[in-house]
C-alpha cells in the first residue's frame, strides 16, 4: 500500500516532538545523540535554526521526518547550514529524505540562498551517497576529540576572562575558517552559557579560548599569529587539567593544532565530512 507522504515547512512544529522524533533518530547513529528539550531548543538558538525554512515530513498529520536549516550571511553571501536531518526508524525506505531535500532547495533558492553545508559522518555511506546525489561536494574532513588534559605546564601568565568578541578576528588567529557549529555567531547566540578567556599581553589578546561552561566543550581556542610558538596554548589549558573536554570539527588540514591537541592527551573519537552544494 502507498504511503502517503506531506512534506511543508516547520513553522507550526511542536518542539517536543521535534525534540522526541530527533532523539529516535539518532539513538542508533555511530555517535548517539540524546538531548533534552533544553538542550535541543539551546541547539536550535545556536545554530540559527529557521524553522520557516527547516522541513517536516508527514504521515496522517503525525512528524515522522525532519531537515533542519539554519540561515546566515557570511561575507555577505546568504547561506544554509543542515543542522541535522533524520526519519522515525519505522518509516525508512520511503525516500523520505530525498522527499525533504527535493522540497527545501527551491524554496532556499528563492530565499536568496546560494549555498548549503552540512555535515556527515565518513562512515555514512548511505547518507553520503544520497547527498553527492543532490550535487553536494566534499569540501574537507574534520576530526572531534576528547579527553582528559595530561600535559601540565606552569602558568606563567594570567589566564582572565573577557567579553569583547571583537577582539577575536579572522585575520589575527585563524588558519583556517571555524565550521557553523563554531562560528563567533554560534557563541553569541548562546553566550550566557560560554566561558571565555585569553592572555594578554600589554592589553593585546595574545591567546584565547571559548567553552561551554555546561559541558565542558571547547568552540575555539586560538594564539594570535605574531606570538605563536611560546607555550601560550599550553599555559591557556592549564586551568583544564583533570576536566573532560570535547572539541569537535577541527579541520583535519590545521596539523599544528592537531598536534597540540593530541598532546594535550585528548583522542581522535569521530571524523565528519563537511559537505557544499551551490544554489
Amino acid at each position: 500500500m502507498q504511503t502517503n507522504i506531506e512534506i511543508h515547512t516547520l513553522n507550526n512544529v511542536d518542539i517536543s516532538k521535534l525534540s522526541a522524533l530527533y532523539n529516535l533518530s539518532y539513538q542508533n547513529y555511530y555517535i548517539p545523540i540524546e538531548l533534552t528539550q533544553e538542550q535541543f531548543e539551546s541547539k536550535l538558538k545556536m545554530e540559527d535554526i529557521d524553522l520557516q525554512q527547516s522541513v517536516g515530513a508527514y504521515i496522517n498529520d503525525e512528524l515522522v521526518g525532519f531537515l533542519l536549516y539554519g540561515i546566515r550571511f557570511y561575507k555577505d553571501v546568504k547561506t544554509a547550514y543542515v543542522g541535522g536531518t533524520g526519519v522515525a526508524p519505522d518509516k525508512r525506505g520511503n525516500k523520505i529524505t530525498q522527499k525533504m531535500l527535493d522540497y527545501s532547495f527551491s524554496r532556499l533558492k528563492d530565499a536568496g540562498v546560494q549555498n548549503i553545508f552540512l555535515e556527515v559522518n565518513t562512515k555514512n555511506d548511505f547518507a553520503i551517497n544520497a547527498y553527492q546525489a543532490c550535487d553536494f561536494t566534499k569540501t574537507r574532513v574534520l576530526n572531534s576529540y576528547k579527553g582528559i588534559p595530561t600535559l601540565i605546564v606552569n602558568p606563567l601568565h594570567a589566564i582572565v576572562s573577557f567579553d569583547d568578541l571583537n577582539l577575536i578576528t579572522e585575520e589575527n588567529f585563524w588558519d583556517i575558517k571555524p565550521t557553523w557549529k563554531n562560528q563567533i555567531q554560534s557563541v553569541k547566540n548562546i553566550i550566557d552559557s560560554c566561558h571565555i578567556n585569553g592572555i594578554f599581553e600589554d592589553d593585546i589578546l595574545v591567546a584565547y579560548k571559548i567553552i561551554n561552561k555546561n559541558n565542558t566543550r571547547i568552540y575555539q581556542f586560538g594564539v594570535h599569529r605574531d606570538y605563536r610558538n611560546r607555550y601560550l596554548a599550553s599555559i591557556l589549558f592549564s586551568d583544564l587539567k583533570n576536566k573532560e573536554i570535547k572539541m569537535i570539527n577541527v579541520d583535519e588540514r590545521e596539523i599544528s593544532t592537531i598536534d597540540f591537541i593530541q598532546s594535550l592527551g585528548l583522542k581522535l573519537y569521530d571524523q565528519q565530512y563537511e559537505m557544499k552544494k551551490e544554489l
